[in-house]
């Protein structure tokens, strides 16, 4: 189904991205809904990526951030949710009931783009697999291993090596392989526990795990084009195509759209605007506003920001977007009793924008836990 795009531009693009993403609008209940509605979150750096699913939940009575880092922690520790890798070759934090439809969709690609580093690491098929058998067997019977036990397994059982980037790699495989997956923390350290243990039992094809994978895609992230979609899952063209393709006739609502001469996708109605001023929101660097848009990157940056600054694709420890897009990034603090917060932005706000920006600022404090705050306005 075809949708006519009335006065779209990337900006009403990038409002209606952070509805679908639930940045705005209706938030979700709890941070576990976030990542559910997310599918996936990317977590390389762990604690900054607890910001995500906070900002998606629903505000306190104070309108400010729902939940501080601790809940995602607990989240993890209970086992409802695991970190790990199952897309793009880096960290994501996923829900323990998704983990196994995303590996069926994507691992046999990310294995392939991994080809060339295992190789340059010496590990050919039969170390791999050999490292698969036994990081399996040595977290069988709820034994949860730190990276070191891991790597201590592994040397018992004949790896030669297993440290540095072997190691990293050979965890890294077992987990694509659904071989292991991330357990509970030990004072502070990822560990790696038995992946059937831990994830629920199930089998699905793989036609229909990129199905489900493109669906959650689509209605978390839209508007978005399928090339986004390839790169966020590491797809083939030919098998998000056919995903897009069955997702037009199977009762989930798939629509399109034009713009700029670039075909996108959503599912729903287009949300009206809701927001009488402008809406500032402060996020993490691997911000899933951030990270799900590869083919339309350059609708990511405000049009105030030059694209000289971003030749590729953009990168950022931070963000502030104004109205959903990136016009600058900050940096926080932590002190006993209050959060200092630094600003960046390519161009002076308004007064209207500085307002925006105080309100973000306040839901960041709050997720830090400290009563007070201080914000740097003069890195305009």
């Amino acid at each position: 189904m075809s949708t006519p795009t009335g006065e779209l531009t990337p900006a009403a693009i990038a409002a209606w991205r952070a509805r679908s993403q639930r940045l705005w609008g209706d938030r979700l209940a709890t941070p576990l809904d976030a990542f559910r509605h997310l599918g996936a979150v990317q977590s390389q750096e762990y604690h900054p990526s607890k910001l995500t699913p906070a900002m998606r939940s629903v505000p306190d009575e104070e309108g400010l951030a729902f939940a501080g880092p601790a809940a995602v922690d607990a989240l993890l520790e209970k086992g409802a949710v695991v970190r790990t890798h199952v897309l793009r070759t880096t960290w994501h934090t996923v829900p323990v009931e998704d983990l196994r439809m995303m590996l069926t969709a994507t691992t046999h690609r990310v294995q392939q783009v991994a080809g060339t580093q295992y190789r340059a690491l010496g590990l050919d098929q039969a170390v791999l697999d050999r490292g698969d058998d036994l990081l399996e067997a040595a977290t069988a019977g709820g034994r949860h291993l730190t990276r070191e036990e891991a790597s201590e397994a592994l040397a018992a059982g004949g790896i030669a090596d297993p440290t540095g980037q072997r190691l990293i790699h050979l965890l890294f495989h077992a987990e694509l392989e659904a071989r292991i997956c991330s357990g509970t923390p030990s004072d502070g350290k990822q560990t790696y526990a038995n992946f059937e243990e831990r994830i629920p039992a199930g089998e699905i094809g793989r036609d229909e795990a990129v199905l489900q994978l493109a669906r959650r895609f689509f209605t978390s992230r839209g508007p978005a084009t399928v090339k986004d979609f390839t790169r966020w899952g590491t797809l083939k063209v030919a098998d998000a195509k056919a995903a897009v393709d069955e997702l037009k006739t199977d009762g989930t609502g798939l629509r399109e759209l034009r713009v700029d001469g670039r075909v996108l996708y959503y599912t729903g109605e287009r949300p009206e605007p809701q927001e009488s001023g402008p809406v500032v929101d402060f996020v993490q660097g691997f911000d899933e506003m951030l990270c799900s848009y590869t083919d339309t990157k350059d609708w990511v940056l405000h049009h105030s920001v030059p694209r000289t600054l971003f030749p590729d694709r953009p990168r950022f420890n931070s963000a502030i977007l104004l109205d959903g897009q990136v016009i600058g990034n900050w940096k926080a603090t932590v002190k006993r009793d209050r959060v200092v917060i630094e600003t960046w932005r390519v161009r002076g706000f308004t007064a209207a924008e500085i307002a925006a920006l105080r309100r973000g600022a306040d839901r960041l404090r709050a997720w830090y836990g400290k009563p007070e705050m201080e914000l740097g306005l003069d890195h305009a």
